[in-house]
């Protein structure tokens, strides 16, 4: 990717960031992790990165599910057996992990951590399905 958006990608997510360790409520955090799937899309409209789109959806799916299983919780709290505040910390903190990777231009071609890290915002969603809560329950599934 250009060094242009490479900048403006690490400038939005460190914002957004900054606004996630801010937040006190779970809901406004998700608001800022927005960002993370947002500026990902208006950059690949400009320019193809795999990786990028990779982060694109990934982050996307993450936002979709914690979003909707926070809509359930809110409703129903003893639904699932999960720590809210635990999922959204280690979501603040993958957050700031990914941004600290794109901002060392030496990560750039190293694909494992890359894959690594999105791989902890998959575990971050899956705990808060219902087959995820119940591993999590179980002890199997550790934030």
């Amino acid at each position: 990717m250009r060094e242009e958006y490479r900048q403006r990608l690490i400038s939005e997510y460190r914002y957004a960031v900054t606004k996630m360790q801010e937040a006190s409520l779970p809901a406004r955090k998700l608001f800022y992790f927005s960002v993370f799937f947002g500026e990902a899309q208006r950059i690949l409209n400009w320019e193809w990165d795999t990786d990028l789109a990779l982060i694109y959806t990934i982050t996307r799916y993450v936002h979709v599910q914690l979003n909707g299983s926070w809509g359930e919780f809110i409703k129903q709290p003893e639904l699932l057996p999960i720590d809210w505040n635990v999922v959204i910390d280690k979501l603040t903190q993958a957050a700031s992990d990914l941004t600290t990777y794109l901002d060392k231009s030496s990560n750039q071609d190293n694909k494992e951590v890359l894959c690594t890290m999105l791989g902890q915002f998959a575990e971050i969603a899956y705990s808060v399905s219902g087959n995820g809560s119940y591993l999590y329950d179980k002890g199997f599934l550790k934030l």
